[in-house]
């Protein structure tokens, strides 16, 4: 019957080794240590199954420290922004306080010089205002000694003071 009707023949075949099949899968063999060819099957699916999951779970960890370490990274530049911002302007002020302090300097040295200078020129002035006291006081001196020597007349010794006095204004 079967070999005359080969579509059932085929179908034989195939039930024939969907049964070893399954007798081969579910079967509990010795070297197995009791399990199935299935029960280990799905021992390992389950395995790298969970594995699989370990590693997602570790790129995720991995994902969310990256971006954690981003976001500080970004804060960090943030901050480094914000104090050389700051030094920039402490710098500025800094050189603002110096430059102030070499011109109230400057100006300092300026009128000391200015004052000492001042100071000179009123010594030389009372010096040659003294010399020239002392130059006229010698000049009347030698003028009185001349109208002594001479005892001349009156016309005479006014003539010699005339000259001196003449001298005198010379000097200055």
């Amino acid at each position: 019957m079967l070999a005359n009707n080969f579509v059932l023949w085929w179908i034989a075949q195939v039930a024939a080794i969907a049964i070893l099949v399954y007798f081969f899968l579910f079967h509990h063999f010795g070297f197995l240590n009791g399990g199935t060819i299935w029960g280990l099957l799905q021992k390992s699916l389950q395995s790298r199954r969970d594995g699989i999951q370990h590693q997602l779970e570790a790129a995720q960890r991995s994902r969310e420290e990256a971006q954690r370490l981003h976001e500080e990274a970004l804060q960090d530049v943030e901050e480094a922004r914000h104090e050389a911002a700051s030094i920039v302007e402490r710098a500025g002020q800094t050189s603002q306080a110096i430059q102030a302090d070499l011109e109230a300097r400057a100006r300092e040295e300026y009128n000391r010089i200015l004052d000492q200078a001042r100071s000179q020129i009123q010594y030389e002035q009372e010096r040659a205002v003294m010399a020239l006291q002392r130059r006229a006081a010698d000049i009347v001196v030698d003028a009185a000694r001349e109208v002594v020597e001479r005892n001349l007349e009156p016309q005479t010794d006014r003539a010699i003071i005339d000259t001196s006095l003449d001298q005198l204004q010379g000097l200055r």
